[in-house]
Formats: C-alpha cells, structure tokens, sequence
C-alpha cells in the first residue's frame, strides 16, 4: 500500500530558501586575509555586492553591507542577529513574502540554528521562482476554465467571442480563436472552446457577463483580481527579470496574494 502515495502525490513542486539562495560552500566572502587588508571593498565592487558574508575560522557572524544600495563609498559591518535569518527549508512563498513585509533584502540561511547559505531578493529573478508561480497560474487557469464551463454553455462563449472578434482586421486574436476552434472540430478532434481562450480572456467574460456575482463579489472589486494578469506577462517571457523598479517585491507578493485569493474563492462557490 505504500505505493500508493506516489500515486496520491500532487505534482506540486517544493521550492524552498535553499532552492534559490546561494550555500556558503560557494557563496564568495571576505575571509581574514581580506579583512586585513581591505581588499573586500575591491571585491565588493567588481562583484557589485552591496553585502559580503565574513567568515572567520569557518564560521560566519558577521557581515559588510553597504550602507547604500550599490554604492560603495561607505561600507559598514555588522553582527548576524536572528532577524537576519531564515531556515533554509522555508517555503520561497513565506520567503517572498517576509521580504516585502520586513523591507528586506537578504536573509541568511540557517541549518541546525547555523549559518549554512544567503538569499538576497536579487536571487528571486531565477528559474525556480518562476517555476513556482507558473505552477499558481497554471492552476488558476484550469480553475478559472472549469468555472466558466460551469456557469456557461458552449454557445454562450461562442457567442461572447463573436462579439469580441474583428474579421476585417488582420490577425485578430479572437477570429483566431474561432477558426482554430472550428478546424479541429472539423476533424473530429475533441476540444473545448476554453482551451483556446488567453489568460487575460477568462478575466474579461467573467466581467463582461458578470459572472462574478456567482462568486458574491462586486464588479469592482472583481477588477482587483486583473493585477494577476501582469504576473502573468512575466513568467511568459522567461528572459525577462520578474523583479525590477516597476514590478517591485511588494507588487508581487500583493498578486500571488490575490491568485490565493482567487483560487479559494472559485473552489468554495
């Protein structure tokens, strides 16, 4: 019966601090050799690192910082105390969070209470991450789907997207949608009209059509939920960095937020 577990399992994938953060077995550092001579501050600036771990005799306590984000003119030292620290196997989602709450930037990473690696919000424009929160969007679009389908029958979003869509303008994404839809039909192969909807698209009926009173909220607070749509815009392009000065941590952590919100609702009306 153990076997069955595996078939139990989710597929959810667990991302942790560790995950994306860096060890201190790689991680580069000011050791003694640099403490005295002050060539930390030339590592700093060709790393462009505005914090630089210490290790001394193989542990670490301490830390230069910058007292400025990328300038290196004035560099300070200071002690490792527990509200610089995260357990290595925290979830990236409380980690994201706790960053925007806390108005931090970095965390070292604790194994068995000791210091084992460091995660800097710089960190989170990786892989992993964006792993992660496609996972959210992908179950939010097969939820956002199923509830359409449910209030909806076939012709009611035919006809929605008849309205939507342009014959006489050149590549119009919903005369796309349509004909596609039409040709697989022709060959018998099975497909739903909301397989070919985009993500913003399921957004966009909903409020056309009000269906967002099944879900007890108001129009206005329905519009709320359209900050998801601009997560969406960055994880579909992989090359671009999910944070930056307009797309800031507080920002995403306010839209993964509101895809927990979401998803709740949809799955408990």
């Amino acid at each position: 019966m153990i076997d069955e577990i595996y078939f139990k399992d989710d597929g959810k994938v667990n991302i942790t601090a560790a995950s994306v953060g860096i060890s201190k077995r790689r991680w580069i550092c000011a050791n003694e050799s640099e403490i005295e001579n002050e060539s930390y501050l030339e590592l700093m600036r060709k790393n462009r690192f505005d914090l630089l771990p210490i290790v001394f005799k193989t542990e670490t306590k301490e830390y230069y910082i910058t007292a400025k984000p990328n300038e290196f003119t004035q560099i300070e030292r200071k002690k490792i105390t527990f509200d610089d620290t995260l357990d290595l196997n925290t979830n990236i989602r409380t980690v994201i969070d706790s960053f925007s709450s806390k108005k931090r930037t970095f965390y070292f990473l604790t194994f068995q209470k000791e210091i084992a690696g460091l995660i800097t919000i710089g960190n989170l424009n990786c892989r992993q991450v964006q792993i992660y929160i496609f996972q959210h969007l992908c179950d939010l679009e097969r939820t956002l789907g199923d509830f359409l389908i449910s209030k909806l029958n076939h012709d009611e979003i035919i006809e929605w997207i008849k309205v939507k869509s342009n014959p006489e303008k050149e590549n119009d994404k919903y005369s796309g949608i349509l004909k596609l839809y039409e040709n697989l039909t022709e060959l018998d192969l099975e497909n739903k009209i909301t397989e070919h909807l985009y993500f913003v698209d399921f957004f966009n009926i909903i409020n056309d059509l009000k269906l967002y009173e099944h879900l007890e909220i108001s129009g206005k607070y329905w519009t709320k939920y359209n900050s998801i749509n601009e997560i969406r815009k960055r994880i579909a392009h992989p090359t671009r960095s999910l944070l930056d000065k307009e797309n800031t941590i507080e920002k995403l952590s306010k839209r993964l937020g509101k895809i927990d919100e979401l998803l709740f609702t949809l799955n408990n009306n």
